[in-house]
């Protein structure tokens, strides 16, 4: 018969299982209970492009005539293939096989979780966001 001493040193010495030991393994053993969004998974993109210049130049006009391809859609175009290619870098098929148009769409949404939207960065004064004085349209 074993002792509440011989039982209590004999958990002790069990060892733990081993951690994962990639990120890939980690993510097979992830437990949500719902799938990452589109606009979720653009985000981890965004945030991986957000540091370089020539994606921070494409999200930076407010107004076309700063935009580097002289409208704020193709800028936000060419982002979006810059999300895109980066995907596919990646293995990322769920973005990698997404329309420019989704992407883009995605992007904004993701700009807005930041308060980066064009709209909202065009209508800021010191940081703080102002109400439009033409009622919202």
């Amino acid at each position: 018969m074993t002792t509440l001493d011989e039982l209590r040193r004999q958990q002790l010495q069990q060892r733990p299982p081993a951690l994962p030991a990639t990120a890939a393994d980690w993510d097979k053993l992830r437990d949500i209970k719902q799938k990452l969004t589109l606009n979720d998974r653009v985000e981890a993109l965004h945030r991986i492009l957000e540091e370089k210049e020539d994606y921070q130049k494409l999200l930076y006009a407010v107004y076309d005539i700063q935009a580097v391809e002289g409208s704020l859609t193709d800028d936000d175009h060419s982002a979006a293939r810059m999300i895109r290619d980066l995907a596919k870098e990646r293995g990322d098929v769920e973005v990698a096989t997404q329309k420019i148009a989704a992407i883009k769409s995605s992007l904004r949404v993701v700009l807005r979780r930041y308060h980066q939207s064009r709209k909202e960065r065009k209508n800021m004064i010191g940081g703080e966001i102002i109400a439009d004085d033409n009622n919202g349209e």
